[in-house]
């Protein structure tokens, strides 16, 4: 299957009210960016987050994940409790106990 037929399948997975995550990785100027805008038109009408991963926030606890998150923080009190809770430990919007890395869903 070509990458577009990819894409319409993860979109009508979406619609079908399956929760999808994407995930591309490639050299500088492969058309990883053509895709995603295609992705982006295929899938008006849903919510869409982007994150792009920096070799120099490797190191950096949380990067990737503020970076994809910190949109969304104005419905952090719509999440359960404990997703709340690690989230909002995580980006320092609070201080609390370490938690398992499972209440935000990474592996340590």
């Amino acid at each position: 299957m070509d990458e577009r037929g990819a894409l319409g399948d993860l979109v009508r997975g979406v619609r079908g009210g399956h929760s999808q995550v994407l995930v591309l990785r490639g050299e500088a100027g492969c058309g990883k960016t053509a895709l995603l805008m295609h992705l982006s038109e295929a899938a008006a009408g849903c919510r869409v987050a982007w994150a792009t991963g920096v070799q120099s926030e490797m190191e950096l606890a949380f990067a990737g994940l503020h970076s994809l998150c910190a949109p969304l923080l104005g419905r952090v009190k719509q999440l359960p409790q404990a997703q709340r809770e690690a989230l909002s430990t995580a980006f320092g919007m609070t201080v609390g106990p370490h938690r398992s890395g499972f209440s935000l869903g990474w592996q340590s």
